[in-house]
């Protein structure tokens, strides 16, 4: 499953923390933030709808906005 969420991340540094975190909560997932679009998406690719509010959690526990981009 892919998920899009719309995030408050402003920098690379930012970005590659929580990527850093992700990516060892969930091995097998892909995660991608792209920070030149408006509402700063992070895409996530092969996760389970269980684990969508993980990760807005871990998000959100950082300090930053973190919902899912309604299309």
């Amino acid at each position: 499953m892919i998920e899009i969420f719309k995030t408050n991340v402003n920098s690379k540094r930012q970005s590659d923390r929580i990527l850093k975190i992700l990516k060892k909560i969930f091995p097998n997932a892909s995660f991608i933030f792209d920070l030149e679009d408006c509402d700063k998406i992070l895409r996530a690719d092969d996760v389970e709808i269980m684990q969508i509010v993980t990760i807005q959690n871990e998000i959100m526990n950082l300090g930053f906005a973190c919902e899912i981009l309604e299309e």
